[in-house]
């Protein structure tokens, strides 16, 4: 009977190893554990640690860029329908991927060797597709920026990887509804933000430091 292959298997055992131990403190040995193999079988798979954290997050990458495109397409619905459907897709391809998703947010940007240089280019694109859509809406009127579209990009961007540190998947259901509440506090952000800009003149300045005690009175001499 031919022997069974593990390579499957071997790729989620490293990704809950990275996940576990982080890129640098992680093993083959460690790796080959998980799947009940030593690390010298492990090397009849891949040559080196890194070439299993590209297979650990080449999968997360392309599946959310694939949904990324297809939403692209969708020149009908309104920026606020794709936006949430945009958070749905992350959401989605975190649960479905976890934890290699959430490997990829924090090693990927480390790894500057030729083999990684296309999640150079999907993070590129997938910014630039928040970018765009973001623009859109300020350009209608559909939404109300507190920012630059790129300076509103990068805060919408960050929230959602930072996820990475308290994400666990509940369920399709359970999912689902924590995108909507996310994307209701974007969307929240991004109507009304233009309005508290305006405002920003109005409120009283605060300092920075702690405020001053008010001197003491001084009590008149000879008194």
């Amino acid at each position: 009977m031919p022997r069974k292959n593990r390579w499957a298997d071997l790729v989620a055992a490293a990704g809950e190893e990275f996940r576990e131990h982080g890129y640098d403190n992680a093993t083959l040995e460690g790796i080959g554990a998980r799947v009940g193999i030593l690390k010298g079988s492990v090397y009849n798979y891949v040559g080196s640690k890194e070439e299993l954290l590209l297979a650990v997050v080449e999968g997360p990458a392309r599946a959310l860029l694939d949904e990324l495109e297809l939403l692209s397409r969708d020149h009908t619905s309104s920026v606020a329908v794709r936006l949430r459907e945009l958070i749905r897709i992350q959401v989605r391809v975190f649960a479905d991927h976890y934890p290699a998703a959430f490997v990829y947010l924090q090693h990927v940007g480390r790894a500057r060797t030729p083999a990684f240089a296309f999640f150079d280019d999907m993070d590129r694109r997938y910014t630039a597709a928040v970018e765009t859509l973001l623009a859109e809406g300020a350009r209608t009127g559909e939404l109300s920026l507190p920012a630059s579209p790129r300076i509103a990009t990068r805060a919408v961007v960050g929230m959602l990887d930072w996820m990475q540190h308290w994400f666990t998947p509940r369920g399709a259901d359970a999912d689902r509804e924590l995108a909507d509440q996310l994307f209701a506090m974007v969307l929240g952000g991004l109507l009304a933000g233009g309005g508290v800009r305006g405002l920003s003149g109005a409120l009283p300045s605060t300092s920075t430091g702690p405020a001053a005690a008010p001197a003491p009175a001084r009590r008149p001499r000879g008194g």
